[in-house]
């Protein structure tokens, strides 16, 4: 249930960011652990020449979680808040159905 009277389905910015990151960051991480088993690791190599620190080692793996965290909220936060946006007014003098 929404706590405002609007009659949209508005998203929380923070929360979407939050949840790319969270999901971009692990996903980051787990590849790199992956390269030091030697898989994808050209993909890495390019990945890393972006992200500063990414490479596919253990700690390669964590630097690359942080910088998974903080680009996935970046990217969230952005796409919720052009979300919200692009919804214009949903008040009820608005909106007549």
């Amino acid at each position: 249930m929404m706590k405002n009277k609007s009659e949209c389905a508005q998203l929380s910015p923070c929360a979407l960011g939050l949840a790319f990151g969270i999901t971009n960051g692990l996903f980051m991480m787990l590849f790199a652990w992956a390269g030091m088993f030697g898989f994808g690791v050209a993909l890495i190599d390019v990945i890393g020449s972006v992200f500063y620190g990414y490479a596919p080692t253990f700690l390669g793996g964590i630097i690359g979680g942080v910088w998974g965290l903080i680009d996935g909220f970046v990217f969230g936060f952005v796409a919720g808040w052009i979300y919200n946006g692009s919804l214009g007014c949903c008040c009820k003098f608005c909106s007549k159905k």
